[in-house]
């Protein structure tokens, strides 16, 4: 029996001789795998026969193809269902429901998937949101269909027509591999950041001083998704961690970049001054607080919006049509219901005698911006009385703006 290793001996062989395949002579077990990789899903599994009919139909213009014998696919089958090759499974769809001597012949075989089509069109979907370049977008969903296989949702790439696209940063695929690169390493890296022009172009900020691009030198810590946007998380490399636990309303010690507006990124032969396990969730010495550690996915989740003040506790009266939206955006609401209606003057008939004091923590900032954003819903903060003081003066500025002249 042919063994991969006689002339396969890596991820990048198999693909230059899948693209080749029809101007060298068979292979068998390479046809077999890549007939299971393209066509074969858990829901529709492929017989000896299905393999070989779909071998001639995708080799008909090579006129010197030749495909391998029904015994020989079952052979490169029963071989296939116990070694992975690019770690893929492949498996038998009907185990138990045929007989030894039906097995031989009439199995139905098909590729597990690395990815199932409901994991392929989440990703799909929020990859359409993200400003990537369009055909470096139409590279990466492609990929996912190849990992899904014959379980890909389609064999069409989505249309991608979007205005916006227009303003994006073209080194974004790339800037997200180098700072990986640098976190695995442990490296800091520096880079030019930018802001919008009225064109919608992007430009880079400028040192007041030089009047060049200013470049920033940042410790890495991680890269999460917020409400759409994606974010480096980490810390001015040149910045000493505080003695001291003095807290601010409106930053911490860490800080964050939308990584889509980063711009010519280089990883530096320094090592990250300060660790990421320094921090605490609040972005404070830990050694000071004994807080539990700095986590990215936590930190990004226990904020409404990415503003990067520490979190407070908020004590909010919410109305029933707001208790949906809470647990939207906040991570984990403490919720207690409470007898009368929201609003205590409120008497009219058909007002739910009901309504919830809810409990969050999130940064000042980030409160504000969410009550404000339900300024015209149930929601009134109870506490603290800094962020009541902000509302009231956003309120004051919107009627100062809005009211009549």
């Amino acid at each position: 029996m042919t063994t991969p290793d006689d002339t396969i001996r890596s991820a990048d062989d198999w693909r230059s001789a899948l693209e080749i395949r029809d101007t060298r002579a068979a292979n068998p077990l390479m046809d077999v795998f890549a007939t299971l990789w393209r066509h074969s899903s858990d829901d529709h599994p492929l017989t000896p026969d299905d393999i070989i009919d779909l071998l001639e139909a995708d080799n008909r213009q090579n006129s010197f193809y030749k495909a391998p014998s029904k015994e020989t696919v079952i052979n490169q089958l029963q071989y296939l269902e116990y070694t992975r090759i690019l770690g893929r499974e492949v498996r038998r769809a009907d185990d138990g429901e045929t007989s030894a001597d039906e097995e031989s012949d009439d199995s139905r075989w098909y590729m597990a998937p690395v990815l199932s089509p409901s994991e392929v069109r989440l990703l799909e979907d929020s990859l359409m949101l993200s400003r990537i370049d369009p055909e470096e977008l139409q590279g990466v969903i492609s990929g996912l269909y190849q990992l899904a296989g014959g379980s890909a949702p389609s064999t069409d790439l989505p249309d991608i027509s979007i205005d916006g696209y227009e303003h994006i940063n073209g080194e974004f695929l790339a800037t997200i591999e180098k700072i990986t690169e640098a976190m695995n390493n442990q490296l800091a890296v520096d880079f030019s950041y930018c802001d919008y022009d009225e064109q919608g172009r992007l430009v880079k900020r400028l040192d007041r001083r030089t009047g060049k691009p200013r470049r920033y030198v940042f410790d890495p810590y991680n890269m999460v998704y917020k409400k759409g946007g994606y974010y480096l998380l980490g810390h001015f490399h040149n910045c000493p961690v505080p003695q001291n636990t003095d807290q601010n309303e409106n930053h911490t010690n860490l800080f964050c970049f939308a990584v889509n507006r980063i711009r010519d990124l280089r990883i530096t032969s320094t090592r990250i001054a300060v660790p990421a396990d320094t921090w605490d969730e609040n972005g404070l010495p830990r050694k000071l607080t004994g807080a539990p550690r700095f986590d990215a996915v936590a930190f990004a989740r226990q904020r409404p919006h990415m503003t990067m003040g520490t979190l407070v506790d908020v004590v909010m009266s919410i109305g029933p049509s707001v208790l949906t939206n809470v647990y939207e955006w906040f991570d984990n609401p403490k919720v207690e219901r409470v007898d009368g209606p929201f609003d205590p003057d409120d008497d009219h008939e058909g007002v739910q005698a009901f309504h919830y004091r809810v409990s969050v923590r999130s940064p000042k900032l980030g409160i504000i911006w969410w009550a404000l954003q339900y300024a015209l819903a149930d929601v009134r903060v109870e506490s603290p009385q800094s962020v009541r003081d902000e509302l009231l003066r956003a309120g004051l500025q919107l009627a100062r703006r809005y009211g009549d002249e």
